[in-house]
């Protein structure tokens, strides 16, 4: 009675080995939020598509910067780009490193961007509108986002103007409701909302964001980002 009493007991030691047996981590939501108020936040900048040398010509700028009084914000700082498109497709763009994705883990990206634009809606330009023709993108990337010292080609897909790459897609553009004769900084949020970015982590849990301008207004733009945020959501 007592040998089939253990054996009656097997099934339940058997269960109870596997409830303590460690289980795999299922991949977890990860949010990432930059607010640049508070600074750069480990956020650099780059510039592609534009001869080599011709830095100065092309007005280039990077950095952070004092917003707008007028916007009345308590802390107005931002993150800037600007340049002068003289090749009608000058890159201008952020880039940052994060960590912590499962790894090989396939995610749908929320993206988002708050950015503060001076391009007066329905105005006309060279090549294009001032606003509605400098297309704002947003994207993930294993490799870090950058151009070729020599040809300052960008080293990722991000495709060309109004169309998306493998790396980035198309979140809006820089037009904002301003007068035309007297521009005036506006805030707008940028995101896409038709559909989520699709992108699968390797074995690091690492990758780049990415965000950038692709324009075809062949005149001097300047952008202030003001907020950034990445959500992560695994495929089921």
């Amino acid at each position: 009675m007592r040998a089939m009493n253990a054996i009656n007991r097997l099934p339940v030691l058997w269960l109870c080995l596997l409830m303590a047996a460690p289980l795999s981590r299922a991949a977890e939501t990860r949010l990432y939020t930059f607010a640049f108020a508070n600074g750069s936040l480990g956020w650099s900048a780059d510039f592609a598509d534009y001869p080599a040398g011709e830095e100065e010509f092309y007005q280039l700028e990077s950095g952070f910067s004092r917003l707008p009084a007028y916007l009345g914000l308590e802390r107005p700082f931002a993150l800037v780009l600007g340049g002068n498109n003289h090749s009608d497709d000058l890159c201008m763009f952020l880039r940052r490193k994060v960590t912590g994705l499962s790894p090989d883990t396939d995610y749908e990206v929320r993206l988002r961007a708050r950015i503060a634009s001076n391009a007066p809606a329905g105005a006309v330009g060279i090549g294009g509108a001032p606003g509605e023709s400098v297309f704002v993108k947003a994207g993930v990337s294993l490799t870090r986002p950058a151009a070729d010292p020599a040809t300052r080609l960008l080293n990722i897909d991000k495709g060309n103007q109004a169309v998306g790459g493998r790396d980035a897609m198309l979140i809006g553009d820089i037009a904002v409701a301003t007068p035309i004769d007297a521009p005036r900084y506006r805030f707008k949020l940028l995101e896409n909302t038709r559909a989520p970015f699709l992108f699968r982590s390797d074995a690091s849990g690492e990758a780049w964001l990415f965000l950038t301008t692709d324009s075809g207004f062949e005149g001097y733009t300047r952008l202030m980002v003001t907020r950034f945020t990445a959500e992560f959501v695994p495929v089921p």
